[in-house]
């Protein structure tokens, strides 16, 4: 009832290994369920990607807490065919449950999914501080998407300016601005400048307004909430 992805330093194979789960019988292998096996490859990625291709700078709670969470966003991105952002749920196949392997859907919405920063003061587990920040994310993408559309080429085609393509591209080059072991904090931060380097910061307000949504607003600090936005970033 697992998977797993081993990333040593750049210039050595990642291991990715897949077992059976046995909620069901027959037992189910998860390298059937998509979203299993694009959660374990973004190990490798986030990995490599932080902190310069050690592979060692997820190491913290926190950071691996991270982890966990950027590889549930990428199988949610992955999994996208159109402009909706439904709930999504992780795991459902595998353990033939809707509710899958989180303990809420992945959600925009506060009542289906009211996750907030502060609920790292007690959920000290990477998988579910992942789910916090997978959420957050989530919210980010739904925004995204909202102003600038869906490309249903995203995954071949990231030329264009829909908002899947705008989320991949700082998806992926916030990790490289990040920190060793970042904290939420970092991670945030890192989005927003991630977004001034490609997109001249066009897309600031949209980030701010999905993380202050959750509790990582101006001011948030030490997984006690904010809220707010910056004063540039008129209230939704």
């Amino acid at each position: 009832n697992n998977a797993n992805f081993a990333t040593p330093a750049d210039g050595q194979s990642g291991r990715m290994r897949m077992f059976l789960w046995t909620f069901t019988t027959p037992e189910r292998d998860g390298a059937l369920e998509n979203d299993i096996v694009t959660h374990e490859m973004t190990h490798g990625v986030t990995n490599r990607m932080t902190g310069g291709g050690t592979g060692r700078c997820l190491q913290t709670t926190e950071a691996g807490g991270m982890g966990e969470g950027w590889s549930d966003t990428m199988a949610i991105w992955n999994e996208q065919d159109s402009a909706a952002t439904p709930d999504f749920v992780l795991g459902q196949y595998v353990t033939n449950n809707p509710a899958g392997i989180r303990t809420h859907p992945y959600s925009t919405n506060a009542t289906t999914n009211p996750l907030l920063y502060s609920d790292l003061q007690t959920r000290t587990e990477v998988h579910a501080i992942g789910e916090v920040w997978a959420n957050m994310l989530f919210n980010v993408y739904a925004n995204l998407v909202h102003l600038h559309g869906f490309s249903a080429n995203a995954r071949a085609d990231p030329t264009t300016s829909e908002g899947n393509v705008i989320f991949l591209h700082l998806f992926i080059d916030s990790l490289a601005i990040q920190p060793c072991n970042p904290t939420f904090l970092n991670a945030r931060d890192a989005w927003l400048q991630a977004d001034v380097n490609r997109f001249g910061g066009a897309n600031a307000c949209a980030l701010w307004d999905a993380f202050a949504s959750r509790g990582l607003g101006v001011g948030a600090a030490n997984h006690t909430n904010s809220f707010l936005l910056p004063p540039a970033c008129p209230s939704s």
